[in-house]
């Protein structure tokens, strides 16, 4: 028969096992936004993240785009140099930067039968 201490002295062997593994027990884990690689979403990191900058309406020297939904005005922060392989690289740059003014605005809606969210182990 097993004693009370050989379980307790098995338990903490497990512990310090899945500890050099890298397992963590839930109370364990860190939830994404206590994380600091968290980037909150709109926020001034998601932009810099999305390579925009803000700008001033009407500024010749860049390619501009105003949201039509706050009325904030962005430019990419490397306008041409990426596109610069392209057929017409101003086009490219222009549809590039409502593509991303478009996802730093719109906050993605999660599904009622959407999983939950997963929890990376942090290391």
């Amino acid at each position: 028969m097993t004693t009370a201490q050989e379980v307790k002295d098995l338990k903490e062997e497990l512990r310090l096992l899945k500890a050099a593994l890298g397992i963590r027990s839930e109370a364990e884990r860190v939830a994404p936004e206590d994380r600091a690689d968290f980037v909150p979403h709109g926020s001034d990191k998601h932009v810099a993240v999305l390579g925009l900058v803000p700008a001033e309406q009407g500024n010749g020297d860049f390619i501009t785009y105003t949201s039509p939904r706050t009325g904030h005005t962005y430019r990419l922060e490397d306008e041409l140099g990426q596109f610069m392989n392209f057929h017409d690289p101003e086009k490219a740059a222009h549809l590039t930067l409502q593509q991303k003014v478009n996802e730093l605005e719109l906050k993605p809606e999660v599904p009622d039968n959407a999983p939950p969210i997963w929890r990376p182990r942090t290391a």
